[in-house]
């Protein structure tokens, strides 16, 4: 019998978020919202790792939700660097720059048990 493991991330608290943009087809403003969420990939201090991405080709099904424009992925250490982050300089800038862009915002933060 062969068991599997579970590899362990580098990151306990997972900060997940999922954007809609008002104009996903816009190629000027995705380029804007790329750039501000890269510079906030570049300068921010409490996140250990990021992922940005966009959706995946995966098989359709009642389950799989690939209707976002972008998702972006953070790890932190803990929950207070989490919460630390949410009032970052970095952060806010980031927001004050591309929230013009956005239709729609979705967060889900997992903790590792």
């Amino acid at each position: 019998m062969t068991h599997n493991r579970i590899k362990k991330n580098t990151s306990p608290l997972l900060h997940i978020v999922f954007f809609w943009l008002k104009k996903p087809d816009n190629k000027e403003d995705r380029a804007a919202f790329e750039q501000a969420i890269r510079k906030l990939i570049n300068t921010n201090q409490q996140a250990i790792e990021s992922h940005l991405g966009g959706p995946a080709a995966s098989e359709k099904r009642d389950v799989v939700d690939n209707s976002f424009t972008y998702c972006y992925t953070m790890g932190f250490q803990n929950e207070e660097a989490q919460r630390l982050y949410q009032t970052d300089q970095t952060h806010l800038k980031f927001i004050k720059e591309a929230k013009h862009l956005w239709a729609k915002v979705r967060v889900h933060d997992s903790i590792s048990i």
